[in-house]
């Protein structure tokens, strides 16, 4: 495999490595179960603008992303991520990492691709000619179904063994219509595989772009300004540019609609628990008090997806295999897409029905327990582990990296480091995050909290291998467990 470098965070390695991680004598037991987090649109309404009840229906139901402030520069192992598209021969799938400094928004996209495709006239190149991608934002937050003075489109494409800056675009909306136009954004291109517009097998590629809030004459968003926001890949296979549907976050995103954006929240709010006298803690894990916790894993597993059947195998089967009842979960992430067959997500969901009713919601985090990790032991190599919510529910012995539910919205990531020593006593090291917001939602609306954790990470062997709530009894403790105080 050709492996050619233009992005900085991109970085060579021997093409085995992308399947030999640190595997466990346990790895073997891998299978899982899988989940989702369900918010309600009533709960919702007071989170967004709208002119009307109908409309604030429709914004209730978007994703939104809630994109961390850096003071000066974007950490890229930092920001929040979501996901969308699909992993097969003939599709894409694209992770978006997002946040914001003082000037400006940056996002980053990660396409798992198998065949590169651009247009060569590199003097003037037709964008959609070939692969490429494209960024809308509304600086507004109205409920247009239209475009704007406000509205933006961001476009680039692959650009071949060389990055050249004849290959983005910026566009201004207006109605039904985009007009180009000359706003000032950079990006930075990379891509992973064996060439070019031919049948040579790839892996993907990325761009990542800069844009100025000078550009769209404004000053830094204050915390809490909402804007929307749409991300487009258009994907082309073949030398008879075969129509691919293109690939849409939100699933049913248009371009000349912004009401069915997504929502881009500036800043990550935190839970303003309400005042409380007494209080009582109730704990929630499978199997205590017949409780049933109900969690799986998506991805490469343990083994970068290597107990399929080898290389070859991972375009047909890795996007559609399940993991039903396994013990042990990975939860990884790196910047090198070519390394795609080891991401891992996790999927959890806990039962709230057994909190007595009518309280108020102090405090909820989860604890996860690590018990190893890909990489060398107690090295300083600690993995950003973000948890969000999904809006769905979810069998499984069906939950697959294609079928798994997306991301309705972020809440928080924290630093996970090592495991500090070659052996530590079970049930592992207690790594807990703040689910205060997203259990006061489902609480309130008599729904379970359904969760899904994922990660930033840019570097190789980053993966964290956590238990699950399949373990057996003896290690009932290393469940995953909820903790939600209540009030009186």
């Amino acid at each position: 495999m050709y492996n050619v470098q233009l992005k900085e965070s991109f970085r060579f390695h021997k093409s085995s490595t992308a399947y030999n991680r640190a595997w466990l004598p346990l790895a073997a037991t891998i299978l899982i179960i899988g989940i989702a987090l369900s918010v309600t649109s009533s709960l919702w309404n007071n989170l967004w603008y709208s002119s009307n009840p109908s409309a604030q229906a429709a914004a209730a139901s978007l994703p939104r992303i809630n994109a961390p402030f850096f003071p000066n520069a974007v950490h890229f192992n930092r920001t929040a991520i979501f996901w969308f598209g699909a992993i097969s021969s003939s599709t894409t799938y694209t992770d978006v990492r997002l946040g914001y400094s003082s000037r400006e928004l940056y996002i980053d996209l990660r396409i798992v691709d198998r065949y590169l495709w651009y247009d060569p006239n590199k003097n003037a190149p037709n964008l959609n000619s070939g692969d490429n991608a494209s960024i809308y934002l509304s600086t507004s937050n109205a409920t247009n179904t239209q475009l704007d003075a406000h509205s933006y489109q961001f476009q680039t494409a692959v650009n071949g063994y060389k990055q050249s800056p004849t290959y983005q675009h910026a566009y201004t909306g207006q109605g039904t219509t985009w007009t180009a136009a000359k706003i000032p954004f950079t990006t930075n291109y990379g891509w992973r595989g064996q060439g070019f517009n031919g049948v040579r097998e790839d892996a993907g590629w990325s761009m990542t772009y800069h844009i100025p809030f000078s550009s769209l004459k404004l000053s830094t968003p204050a915390q809490g300004t909402v804007w929307k926001l749409g991300v487009r890949i258009h994907n082309r296979d073949d030398a008879a540019n075969t129509r691919i549907p293109d690939t849409w976050w939100p699933q049913a995103a248009a371009s000349t609609n912004p009401s069915s954006w997504g929502q881009l929240h500036f800043g990550v709010p935190a839970y303003q628990a309400p005042k409380a006298g007494t209080t009582t803690m109730h704990t929630v894990r499978n199997r205590l008090n017949n409780q049933v916790v109900t969690d799986g894993m998506v991805g490469g597993a343990l083994g970068c997806g290597s107990f399929l059947g080898g290389k070859a195998n991972r375009w047909k089967l890795e996007g559609s295999q399940s993991y039903p009842g396994a013990i042990h979960v990975n939860i990884m992430n790196e910047s090198d897409i070519s390394d795609w067959d080891c991401f891992s997500k996790f999927y959890i969901t806990f039962p709230l029905s057994a909190l007595p009713k009518g309280k108020s919601m102090i405090n909820a985090k989860i604890t996860l327990y690590e018990y190893a990790n890909a990489g060398v032991q107690g090295q300083p190599n600690p993995s950003c582990i973000q948890v969000g919510m999904v809006n769905q529910d979810w069998k499984p012995a069906t939950l697959t990296w294609n079928s798994a539910p997306l991301l309705q919205e972020n809440l928080n990531n924290i630093l996970v480091p090592t495991k500090s020593k070659p052996v530590i006593p079970w049930p592992g090291l207690a790594i807990t995050w703040d689910v205060s917001r997203a259990v006061a939602q489902a609480y309130a609306a008599g729904q379970p909290l359904r969760l899904v954790f994922y990660d930033t990470d840019n570097q190789y062997n980053s993966g964290k291998y956590f238990t699950s709530s399949s373990v057996a009894d003896w290690d009932a403790t290393g469940r995953p467990t909820l903790k939600v105080t209540l009030g009186g």
